[in-house]
């Protein structure tokens, strides 16, 4: 209890840096344990997104003959399952981690909050590794890369700050209700046909494609894929007009805003509920 009390009496500078180093710690941590005594090891995050684009490709690229409507389909699709996979695995830890890892709470000095932001940290490891799979497929595609790709990293930033929120809202509600586990786990099947990861937005009426761009991570999905493939396709600017994009971005913000406070708000009776 005394480390608790002389962190939380240190300066601003010196619990940051000291927040910063067990995030580092944990993270990794976490990272390392996900493969432990693993044959193929980190192999297996890329096994993941190339197992759901073998599926996909088939029955979207052949059966239903997709690729003739999208150019560089087997990018388009690498680069929608790839974020996909993030999104779902890092909202996913995040819900879990404070009940999972409650004991933690009582017995290190350090915020809540770094629970939830190191298992989404691990889950970006994992999304930094999967981007292996990304650069191949750019490869083969003979795309080449320009000074406008760097976009894709505020991109990614904001898709990072949607995940954390909403990440934190799942965490602090499963606490007190383990029925969000169930809930999560329904909507996550059903988000991969409600985000047009395999599909292109031209397929939708006009509304639709309207509603899709609320999604920050349909809204991230189609951006990224604007920057990196030839071809017209939709974007937040061209569905919503000029200013369309702030929307998408205050809804990340706004739901990382929200799930801070939430947090925040419950964490001192996270102890005694885990």
């Amino acid at each position: 209890m005394s480390g608790l009390t002389q962190t939380l009496g240190a300066p601003r500078s010196a619990r940051l840096a000291y927040y910063l180093r067990v995030l580092r710690v944990v993270a990794g941590i976490e990272f390392k344990m996900k493969y432990a005594e693993s044959v193929m090891g980190y192999a297996w995050s890329l096994a993941k997104p190339l197992a759901y684009f073998a599926v996909l490709w088939i029955v979207f690229a052949h059966v239903f003959d997709q690729k003739t409507s999208v150019e560089n389909f087997a990018l388009y699709l690498i680069v929608g399952l790839v974020l996909y996979l993030f999104f779902i695995d890092a909202v996913g830890m995040a819900m879990t981690s404070i009940v999972a890892r409650g004991s933690l709470l009582r017995r290190l000095a350090f915020s809540p909050l770094v629970i939830p932001i190191s298992v989404t940290a691990t889950a970006a490891l994992t999304f930094a590794v999967n981007l292996i799979a990304v650069t191949v497929f750019v490869v083969v595609a003979r795309v080449t890369p320009d000074i406008d790709w760097l976009l894709i990293l505020p991109l990614l930033a904001e898709l990072y700050a949607f995940v954390l929120g909403i990440g934190l809202l799942l965490a602090t509600l499963f606490v007190r209700f383990r029925d969000v586990a169930q809930i999560w786990e329904l909507f996550s099947q059903l988000l991969i046909f409600m985000t047009p990861i395999m599909y292109p937005l031209s397929v939708l009426p006009s509304w639709a494609e309207k509603l899709f761009f609320l999604n920050p991570l349909a809204q991230v999905m189609q951006d990224m894929r604007a920057l990196m493939l030839e071809g017209d396709l939709e974007t937040v600017s061209s569905v919503l007009g000029p200013g369309g994009r702030l929307v998408p971005v205050a809804i990340a913000i706004g739901t990382l805003a929200f799930g801070v406070w939430l947090f925040r708000r419950e964490a001192p009776r996270f102890a005694e509920r885990v």
